[in-house]
């Protein structure tokens, strides 16, 4: 599995004209999935592993700002010869989750990238219930929900394995 450092990561961003904003909030969102991710990783005798949390969180928005930003990332990142990494990027704004299994590094980054807005912090829950109350377009409207639930059972998922509120756990001091 090839994972690029962090400062690899960063050559990709500025290769590929990542708005600056968007980097911000990748380095929040990487802060965030480690914290969550070094939590799971003391509970567990294996994985998640973090260098790919890493990776996954430094790029998921790459293309941030073109049509369907997720693929067009995975691509990026695919191209660049990160197959596992590219996978999680392509994911991080589209995911399933029964809540059967125990999150994985995709699932990480997914939630810590719903508890950074911008560069601010928030709870689950304030991330879709705004843009559900503004949401007028039926289809999206469905669509959000949808997220909010999986969402939803990522952090449940979570808290049941660590013992800790979500929120806490993603603000806590490294």
């Amino acid at each position: 599995m090839l994972i690029p450092t962090p400062e690899q990561c960063e050559q990709l961003l500025a290769g590929n004209n990542t708005p600056e904003a968007s980097i911000v909030h990748s380095r929040i969102v990487k802060d965030v999935a480690r914290r969550i991710g070094r939590d799971l990783k003391w509970l567990r005798d294996r994985g998640p592993n973090m260098a790919l949390i890493t990776a996954a969180a430094l790029l998921h928005d790459i293309a941030k700002g073109q049509d369907d930003h997720a693929a067009a990332g995975a691509q990026i990142v695919r191209e660049a010869g990160y197959e596992e990494v590219a996978e999680i990027v392509g994911a991080h704004n589209k995911l399933e989750f029964s809540g059967d299994f125990p999150v994985t590094e995709k699932e990480i980054v997914h939630i810590a990238d719903k508890l950074v807005k911008g560069d601010q912090m928030v709870t689950v829950v304030y991330m879709f219930d705004h843009k559900i109350e503004a949401c007028t377009d039926d289809k999206l409207l469905t669509k959000l929900k949808q997220s909010k639930e999986v969402a939803l059972r990522i952090k449940t998922s979570i808290e049941q394995e660590t013992g800790k509120n979500l929120e806490e756990l993603a603000i806590a001091e490294d």
